[in-house]
């Protein structure tokens, strides 16, 4: 008969069983057993006992047994064979430093030619406030007011000629002589003549005339008016705010790459915005919003908010906002703690971070609902660290029964992103959990040299797994003898397959190469279907399943 205790479904506790076996009235002939590590202790269980926490159990054959925190209990053993021990610091114990409790995440930006997001127009209108301050956030992310509006709806534009319902919104304006010292009293200045507005260059205040396309129209109407001033266009950087749906400008910004117009809202309750860019209908957000023209070219909108709340912003659109809370919980200490060891990492361009995968999904409150906003509120302020460092919380959506190491499908080991069986995916039913391919080797040729690679037709496979079971390495050789290796990431990538577990077989039949595998996606971090299994087949929570798929980490309280 075997004794197991080291495999099972009790995450959080060392589990140790002391095993008296007795054969009575010998006392003399007891023996002691007591758990050194090993995976099974060999002893008749009949007439045994277990020792732990202060009481005896009597044990029967035919039977695993754990002791865990609230006793001895049985374990299935079926459940016992496959369940891994999770061990959970306690929660908040540590604290970690963050640099910022505001995160500026690019909406519509530039970063290259091929990753060009930005507008030529941005629409923002209040779900819930009354206005908005114009201004701009100082180094320390700050909102700096310098005046406001009543208007419910603005669009923000680049300074350029820029066509809208009505007409085209000229970049060529009478600039009156003199400055103001503050934001009103342009605006009462400006209230004496048609079309005037209050505009902010480099920390000072002035008054413009007009819109025009060109400096000739602007001189000429100048003249018509009798007005005192220049024909003026602003620098490549400015930035205009206007009534939405008219070409009625009421505010306009240009600090070159000194600062950034921002426009915050004003509300009595926690406000809400929509945001549009170009055609686009828009989403709803928290927080202020800041406009670059990084290149001079169109806008980059930047939005200000709260970490918190832009955790709130990525839950329902990263996992299903119907999955088990528990999952959601892991999902939001992923979504923080990426954010938090991102800060900055888009800084010359305006933002931390963008709205797309190239670093979360963050769509703002559309999507949300009170499960998401409680499975933020519940963790908030609690960040995933190592060593005393926060962690990058790499995620994907399923593994197909085993995460990676992050050296074997990127370049650097990363002592917490290590690869281990995922056996919780197997307990559940959902879309990529298997897969099948099939491919000619003329097909495999083609893939290689889509992908830059020069062979011939296929005529064998090598292969080499990780120590997790996921592929590591595939040799391809054609029938000149030539061969062509590929590693990491690129096993999967350059076949176009789901992800990095699987395995590929020549069939003489048939004679292709059939692939079989599981999951979707890069497999280091966290599944995210593996956090629905734990949490919803399990019923385990989100510590144990942050300390499941990230190694040796702890859950640190955030001081900002």
């Amino acid at each position: 008969m075997k004794y197991s205790w080291t495999k099972h479904i009790f995450p959080c506790f060392l589990t140790i069983i002391i095993v008296l076996s007795i054969t009575m009235p010998a006392v003399a002939a007891t023996k002691l057993y007591v758990n050194t590590g090993k995976d099974t202790l060999d002893a008749a269980l009949d007439n045994s006992y277990a020792i732990g926490s202060g009481s005896a159990q009597k044990l029967t054959g035919n039977s695993i047994y754990a002791l865990t925190g609230s006793g001895l209990v049985t374990v299935d053993e079926n459940a016992a064979s496959s369940i891994p021990v999770i061990n959970v610091g306690d929660i908040g114990s540590t604290t970690i430093n963050i640099k910022s409790d505001t995160v500026k995440i690019g909406l519509y930006y530039y970063y290259s030619k091929n990753r060009d997001s930005s507008v030529e127009t941005s629409k923002l209108t209040n779900y819930v406030g009354k206005g908005f301050e114009f201004g701009y956030y100082n180094s320390d992310r700050e909102f700096v007011g310098l005046g406001h509006t009543d208007e419910t709806s603005l669009t923000v534009m680049k300074d350029t000629n820029v066509s809208v319902s009505g007409g085209t919104v000229g970049c060529y304006h009478i600039k009156l002589s003199d400055t103001y010292e503050n934001f009103e009293s342009a605006r009462a200045e400006a209230d004496n003549y048609s079309g005037a507005f209050p505009a902010y260059y480099n920390g000072k205040f002035y008054v413009l005339v007009g819109n025009y396309t060109s400096g000739d129209e602007a001189a000429a109407a100048m003249a018509a008016m009798g007005i005192e001033g220049q024909a003026f266009s602003a620098s490549n950087k400015c930035i205009v705010v206007t009534k939405s749906g008219t070409r009625e400008i009421l505010f306009e910004f240009d600090c070159g790459s000194d600062y950034d117009m921002a426009l915050l809202p004003i509300s009595d309750e926690k406000a809400v915005t929509t945001v549009g860019g170009g055609s686009a209908a828009g989403y709803r957000y928290y927080g202020g919003f800041a406009f670059r023209r990084h290149i001079g070219e169109n806008i980059t909108v930047i939005n200000y908010v709260d970490m918190e709340d832009y955790t709130k912003g990525v839950i329902p659109y990263e996992m299903s906002s119907s999955w088990p809370k528990e999952a959601l919980k892991a999902q939001a200490m992923c979504a923080r703690t990426y954010a938090a060891a991102n800060i900055n990492q888009y800084g010359s361009y305006g933002f931390d971070m963008t709205n797309d995968t190239y670093s979360q999904v963050y769509r703002g409150t559309n999507s949300a609902n009170a499960t998401t906003d409680a499975a933020v509120d519940e963790t908030a302020d609690l960040f995933v660290t190592y060593n005393g460092k926060l962690c990058t919380t790499y995620f994907f959506s399923s593994d197909g029964g085993a995460t990676e190491s992050s050296e074997n499908v990127w370049a650097n080991a990363i002592p917490y992103l290590r690869g281990k069986e995922d056996p919780f995916e197997a307990d559940i039913e959902f879309t990529y959990k298997s897969w099948h391919y099939e491919f000619t080797p003329d097909q495999i040729a083609s893939k290689l040299k889509a992908r830059g690679y020069s062979i011939g037709t296929v005529t064998s496979i090598e292969k080499e797994f990780t120590e997790a079971g996921n592929m590591k390495k595939l040799t391809f050789k054609d029938n000149s003898g030539k061969s062509v290796s590929v590693t990491k990431g690129n096993t999967y990538g350059v076949l176009g397959l789901p992800a990095i577990h699987f395995d590929i077989e020549y069939d003489k039949n048939s004679g292709k190469y059939i692939v079989d595998g599981g999951g979707w996606g890069h497999n280091v971090g966290m599944s995210q279907w593996g956090a629905y299994s734990m949490a919803s087949v399990h019923d385990l929570n989100y510590a144990q399943i942050i300390c499941f798929y990230y190694t040796n980490v702890d859950l640190s309280r955030g001081v900002y």
